[in-house]
């Protein structure tokens, strides 16, 4: 699995909408003017991110097959690999869910009442955005959630059973856990037993006795 501590600095960048590879993807997340095609919660963009790393902290990103190489160099390795992937999928994933779902759906809807003679609906329905922003913000925390019990992040049937206050707990436990088995474990000089030196044994040299 990929390191916490290598590849959360990705997140982080990606909320802050600090991107490496914004010149690869720059055409799928903005429009001719050069505005930004998402419209939706920026906490929306933040959860399927979040989603996304979760996915990609539990996969393997640097092939098992392959001669590992220096720790510093396999941990900048899997954060610009975590990085890419999630500039990749709010680029080419989640902005055009967005923009189907807060852009062309209501106008395939508002489009449809005014065929139907229903104007004021469709006047309506085209100023209260509050619909199609709460089915985003639902579509991204549904996918986040999956993405924890898909990967066997969280275990829910502790939430159920015993409550928020266990189940927050136990999330914590887990993340110090993960935490502290990738710091970098101090190494005790341990001294071989040292091996009893050999005494010298000083030969008593056979007399012949004297006739």
């Amino acid at each position: 699995m990929a390191k916490l501590l290598c590849t959360i600095w990705a997140l982080m960048l990606n909320s802050l909408n600090v991107f490496i590879f914004k010149t690869c993807f720059a055409n799928a997340m903005e429009d001719d003017y050069g505005e930004p095609l998402t419209t939706g919660p920026p906490i929306t963009s933040f959860l399927f991110a979040a989603g996304v790393y979760v996915i990609v902290v539990k996969s393997t990103l640097f092939p098992q097959s392959f001669r590992k190489p220096n720790p510093m160099l396999l941990c900048f390795y899997e954060f610009l690999t975590t990085a890419f992937f999630l500039e990749f999928s709010i680029a080419c994933i989640w902005t055009p869910i967005d923009v189907l779902m807060l852009t062309t759906l209501p106008k395939a809807i508002c489009h449809t009442l005014q065929d139907y003679g229903f104007n004021e609906a469709a006047e309506t329905f085209v100023a209260n955005k509050s619909s199609m922003a709460a089915l985003s913000y639902g579509t991204a925390t549904t996918f986040f959630l999956l993405s924890l019990h898909v990967t066997k992040t969280v275990d829910y049937t502790i939430l159920t059973e015993y409550g928020l206050t266990t189940f927050a707990s136990c999330l914590k436990t887990k993340l110090l856990q993960k935490i502290a088995s990738e710091l970098p474990k101090s190494k005790q000089n341990r001294r071989c037993p040292c091996k009893p030196r050999r005494k010298n044994r000083s030969k008593s040299r056979s007399k012949d006795p004297k006739s």
